[in-house]
């Protein structure tokens, strides 16, 4: 008798636990779909307000490439809206495939950081890339890695004060390739951190999502990060702190790599 009891309170404990966890699924998922209306509604507004300017402004009037700058802003916010919401589909879908070549580690961050420098640079950031001294030739998707690296650079270039600093730095340990996005912005609350990469969850330092998105770059890093092999971690030691943000990628992906010529050899 005893035996059966056990048992039906260990059952009630579990079923106790499902529906906290279909109650909290759900719970994220109004807030999702309340925060979707809100961002891809945001940038809209400005679109209208540009182009209705713009009908009335004569072609060569200088305030008619400002007005064009506003317009080409807010598209390419919404269009990564929604590419963000593709990828994560395909995610779910186990549909996100990586198309691998070989490719100098380098030039991947090149292209990363060439494309985040417009946003770093409107904020006044300072930031440093350190590479080691010998090329990192590894099989990857290089628009997927770029794409990754580039999530990390914004994440750190938008909640990072004005003015403040961050590091991009490549090394290799015994297994991996280690490539870190540091900063000196609002820093991550302990409690976020083991589900940071949680789709949709957006941590308390942007309560009223002034900095925008959905909640989604940090988890289509984890996914393309994974997918070459890696891990990524998140590490802060609080607000006000920073963050950085560490990935590993296996130099197994190397094994079948031919590597370039050293410099001079012939």
């Amino acid at each position: 008798m005893r035996k059966a009891h056990l048992e039906l309170a260990e059952r009630a404990v579990r079923l106790e636990a499902l529906n906290h966890a279909l109650h909290e699924s759900d719970r994220r998922k109004d807030e999702f779909l309340a925060m979707l209306g809100h961002e891809l509604r945001n940038p809209l507004a400005p679109i209208r307000n540009a182009m209705a300017i713009m009908r009335k402004l004569d072609a060569t009037d200088p305030q008619l490439r400002w007005v064009r700058e506003v317009v080409d802003r807010q598209v390419a916010q919404l269009a990564r809206l929604v590419d963000d919401l593709l990828d994560v589909s395909r995610i779910v879908q186990g549909k996100l495939t990586l198309r691998r070549v070989p490719m100098d580690l380098a030039d991947v961050i090149d292209q990363a950081v060439e494309t985040s420098k417009p946003l770093m640079d409107q904020r006044r950031h300072r930031y440093a890339v350190s590479l080691p001294p010998h090329p990192i030739r590894l099989e990857v998707d290089a628009a997927r890695l770029v794409q990754a690296i580039c999530n990390l650079l914004s994440n750190a270039a938008k909640y990072t004060p004005e003015g403040g600093s961050i590091w991009l730095t490549v090394a290799l340990d015994n297994k991996n390739a280690v490539i870190s996005v540091r900063d000196t912005g609002e820093g991550i609350p302990s409690a976020f951190l083991p589900r940071l990469f949680d789709a949709f969850i957006q941590v308390d330092r942007t309560l009223d999502h002034a900095q925008g998105g959905l909640g989604l770059g940090l988890t289509i890093v984890q996914k393309i990060v994974e997918l070459h092999g890696g891990h990524i971690e998140a590490r802060s030691e609080g607000q006000g702190k920073g963050s950085e943000f560490v990935m590993r990628l296996p130099l197994e992906l190397s094994a079948s790599v031919p590597q370039k010529p050293a410099a001079g050899s012939g």
